[in-house]
């Protein structure tokens, strides 16, 4: 790959653990944040600080890029006018830079509380049921890609994560669990295998025994499961703060 890949996000958690396993692979990278990584990018990466607000440098970090893995936001439930900041219009920017710049694809980091309110013994195609403001936002990023795929000329991926976490540390992770190794994977096949169509949403978890949503598109990328939550079989106690729903924190006004 000789055309960098963008990671936008790439302080966070799930960032970190993907440049530098993508870095240990040969694999190009362009990465942006706000904020610099705590032990500093890979030394083989560049590394782009800058505010998805800032549409012009978000153009500017996608110019050559050969595809962007868009991880940047907030992954915790906040306030409705944070999820539209840092959600909605930071997603916006990227498509629209990848438009503006010709990069050819976009994975976005979606999730699994886009269908949170369905009952966990649903059927596989479950309907969208956010569970939260900030599934809302997700759901409002899935509608920003499908646009852009179907209008803006680009091909976009949906990979709606589940937990990830470096081990498995609550019952409900039996079924939700990512691996840090499996979401490197799926998240890399994402940003380049072929597309058997300009838009794609999947559910990524590891290859727990459990699970709750299909694996449709799993096959289409190529991607196998290298970890499983059935080899943590004390996954602990429910710490789960999303089962409080959108207005536990954030009540709107009578």
């Amino acid at each position: 790959m000789s055309s960098p890949l963008l990671v936008t996000g790439a302080s966070g958690a799930i960032g970190t653990h993907l440049a530098t396993d993508l870095t240990a692979q040969g694999v190009r990278l362009r990465l942006l944040d706000r904020r610099s990584p705590a032990a500093g990018p890979p030394a083989d990466a560049e590394f782009v600080q800058a505010d998805l607000c800032d549409q012009e440098a978000v153009e500017r970090a996608a110019a050559g890029a050969c595809a962007i893995i868009h991880l940047a936001g907030s992954s915790q439930e906040g306030s409705f006018a944070d999820m539209v900041e840092h959600n909605i219009t930071g997603t916006h920017h990227v498509l629209e830079a990848a438009r503006r710049q010709r990069v050819p694809r976009v994975v976005l980091a979606s999730s699994h509380h886009v269908t949170g309110l369905n009952p966990a013994s649903g059927p596989e195609n479950e309907p969208l049921a956010p569970d939260s403001f900030y599934a809302v936002s997700k759901v409002t990023m899935e509608a920003l890609g499908y646009l852009y795929a179907h209008k803006g000329g680009l091909e976009v991926v949906a990979v709606r994560i589940g937990s990830c976490r470096p081990r498995p540390s609550e019952p409900r992770h039996r079924v939700t669990w990512l691996s840090p190794r499996d979401a490197t994977a799926l998240l890399y096949a994402a940003a380049t295998r072929p597309l058997p169509s300009r838009f794609l949403t999947l559910y990524g978890t590891s290859g727990n025994a459990e699970r709750w949503w299909p694996r449709t598109g799993w096959d289409t990328l190529g991607y196998q499961a290298a970890d499983s939550a059935d080899r943590h079989p004390d996954p602990g106690p429910l710490t789960d703060r999303w089962t409080g729903g959108a207005f536990a924190d954030h009540q709107l006004p009578s």
